[in-house]
């Protein structure tokens, strides 16, 4: 009995191992597992990139749901960040609201549910403990939650996996904005900018 709990104990060290094995790339974090879905994902990018120059046929665009405006919103944002006199002010835009934050730490499944029976949005961030990136944007996402109205969470993937799963979350961190019941719109990353485009974008009414 005694050899059977050391090669338990072995088996569930080597479990718990495996499972926190990661790759740190640019500003996201992804277990090993998670590289063909990211590889995926990689190749829908590219596909994207090409759609916005035309060159792509638009049944492949309109079956792979692919938004063709990026560039456009690029330039304007671009536009909106310089002054008559050339200086670049676009990283007024990016700051802080210093409002309070609404980010609650989601302790059981239960809450998440309950959130979700009720009207109106519920805002999900995907993360892990020994994810820079996603302690990185953690402020920009408590500062974005203090100017919509909508419950926001934050998610430990390792503490809630089945919920990860059943949302399809391959990378951290990951943003999903649901609404009865249905993932409206998803965000993987922690670029600043990108992270307030993506809320900018959602129908969640501003505070």
């Amino acid at each position: 009995r005694k050899s059977s709990g050391i090669l338990l104990a072995s088996s569930i060290h080597s479990k718990k191992q495996s499972a926190t094995m990661l790759i740190c790339i640019g500003g996201v974090c992804v277990p090993y597992t998670a590289v063909i879905p990211i590889a995926i994902l990689a190749l829908k990018w590219v596909v994207q990139k090409l759609a916005e120059y035309g060159l792509v046929p638009q049944v492949i665009v309109d079956k792979l749901q692919l938004a063709t405006s990026t560039t456009s919103t690029t330039k304007d944002a671009a536009g909106e960040g310089e002054t008559a006199g050339g200086a670049d002010t676009s990283a007024a835009t990016t700051q802080m609201q210093k409002g309070p934050s609404k980010v609650k730490e989601l302790k059981d499944d239960g809450e998440f549910e309950a959130a979700l029976n009720q009207d109106g949005y519920v805002v999900a961030k995907f993360t892990a403990t020994w994810c820079k990136p996603c302690h990185k944007i953690q402020p920009v996402y408590e500062d974005i939650s203090s100017t919509h109205d909508a419950a926001f969470f934050t998610v430990d993937v390792d503490d809630f996996d089945e919920l990860a799963s059943k949302y399809k979350v391959a990378m951290m961190p990951t943003f999903i904005i649901v609404q009865n019941k249905e993932v409206k719109s998803t965000y993987s990353g922690s670029d600043e900018q990108q992270l307030r485009n993506f809320f900018r974008k959602s129908r969640i009414p501003k505070l």
